[in-house]
C-alpha cells in the first residue's frame, strides 16, 4: 500500500538522519533550498520503488529563488525546536537540534526506507571540512 509523505515529514526525516550522522549539523540558509530540492527530486524518482507518494514539491521559484513549501516546512521544524537559526558571518545557519533518541523514533515510524534517507543525506548534504554537514 502506498503511503503519503508530507513536506513536514520529509524535512523531519532528513533532519533525523542528519542528527544520527553528526550531532552538530549546521545547514546554510543560502544552500538549503537546493539541497532539499535535490533530495526531493531523488524521492520523486523513487516513489514507486519506495511505495510512497509525496503531496508536495520543493521546486525553487525562479522569481524569488526559494521554495515556499520548503520554507514552511523549515518554519514548522524550527517551531518544534528541531532547528535553531544562528546568524553568522556568512549569513544564517540552522543548527539541527534533535536528540538521537527522537531521531530514532522518527525514523522507526518513517514512511520512507532508512537506506534511501541515508543515501540522500550522504549525497545531498555532504560533510564539509569543518566536519559538520552543511547544506
Amino acid at each position: 500500500m502506498t503511503r503519503i509523505v508530507t513536506s513536514d515529514e520529509f524535512v523531519t526525516l532528513i533532519l533525523a538522519t542528519l542528527t544520527l550522522r553528526n550531532t552538530s549539523t549546521h545547514l546554510r540558509d543560502a544552500e538549503l533550498d537546493q539541497s532539499f530540492q535535490d533530495a526531493y527530486e531523488d524521492l520523486a524518482l523513487q516513489e514507486t520503488a519506495l511505495e510512497v507518494s509525496s503531496n508536495f514539491t520543493f521546486f525553487t521559484d525562479p522569481l524569488h529563488g526559494n521554495s515556499t513549501k520548503l520554507r514552511r516546512a523549515i518554519v514548522w521544524a524550527r517551531d518544534r525546536g528541531f532547528l535553531e537559526p544562528k546568524q553568522g558571518r556568512g549569513g544564517i545557519k540552522y543548527l539541527v537540534k534533535m536528540s538521537p533518541d527522537l531521531a530514532n523514533r522518527f525514523l522507526a515510524s518513517s514512511s520512507i526506507a532508512p537506506a534511501f534517507l541515508d543515501r540522500v543525506v550522504a549525497e545531498r548534504f555532504p560533510v564539509r571540512s569543518s566536519d559538520q554537514a552543511v547544506a
